[in-house]
């Protein structure tokens, strides 16, 4: 069985977490078959938009229990180094946006997997659970970073620290994600959302993304002068002028990724 299900829906490649017996917790296999198919979506040249779902009840479990997971020792530091922290630097580095689509449990590593993307909307029924302490473990998956930056240390240390469920309107009202929506409206909203996200600028969004990450720990110095070189890189593309032309005409903009 595929641990990923791709699909295209025209210029939007919605990747979707086929463990759904387990709450798509991570399998042998899920997040390699998840970073082969991030890959083939930006080797395409024509995915615009990448949207991360999960099938059945659960968005993502974190570990699997079974198997040698819990048996593997200080190993198991080799095994994130070569999988999940991959993976989830690969969704931040992405220079193609994306959605992710919470339909219902993220837990451990499956938080950090929901908060790597670019915006993040959940359905009512979600709730992300840092669950690491209830098995006298620690945080990974990117958890220790997302969700201080998202929530704030105070919120993050009770979260972390507690391991106690915290319901999709939480999240959203904290601004650990974006938005909520009914639970029979979540993939039309995430892909009402990739729509808007794959008509927009590429090339702009794409460096966007990348000032969101290097500004977080930059001094003000360093920040300023990346935006005015970003600012330079979008002032010599198509796009930038498409962009213009379409406001000063007040019509919708064309933008080709140029």
């Amino acid at each position: 069985m595929s641990m990923i299900l791709s699909e295209r829906r025209g210029d939007i490649a919605v990747l979707t977490l086929n463990n759904p017996a387990q709450y798509n917790a991570i399998a042998a296999g899920l997040i390699e078959e998840l970073f082969a198919a991030v890959d083939r979506a930006a080797a395409s040249g024509d995915v615009r938009c990448i949207v991360i779902t999960g099938a059945g009840k659960g968005f993502c479990a974190g570990a699997q229990f079974g198997g040698d997971t819990f048996s593997r020792g200080a190993a198991i530091g080799d095994g994130m180094r070569s999988t999940i922290n991959p993976m989830i630097e690969k969704l931040r580095a992405s220079r193609i946006p994306i959605v992710a689509a919470v339909n219902g449990p993220a837990a451990g590593a499956g938080v950090g997997v929901a908060l790597a993307a670019d915006i993040v909307i959940a359905a009512r029924s979600a709730r992300f659970i840092l669950s690491f302490a209830r098995l006298g473990a620690v945080l990974d998956g990117g958890t220790s970073l997302f969700i201080q930056r998202a929530i704030g240390t105070a919120r993050a240390r009770a979260l972390a620290m507690l391991a106690e469920p915290l319901p999709a309107e939480v999240a959203a009202e904290w601004g650990l994600i974006w938005k909520v929506v009914d639970d029979t409206a979540l993939l039309d909203e995430a892909m009402a959302v990739a729509r808007r996200l794959a008509d927009g600028p590429p090339i702009a969004l794409g460096e966007i993304k990348a000032q969101l990450e290097s500004a977080w720990s930059a001094p003000l110095a360093v920040a300023l002068d990346d935006e005015a070189t970003a600012q330079s890189r979008a002032f010599v593309t198509e796009d930038l002028r498409e962009g213009a032309a379409a406001f000063v005409e007040k019509r919708t903009a064309r933008f080709k990724g140029r």
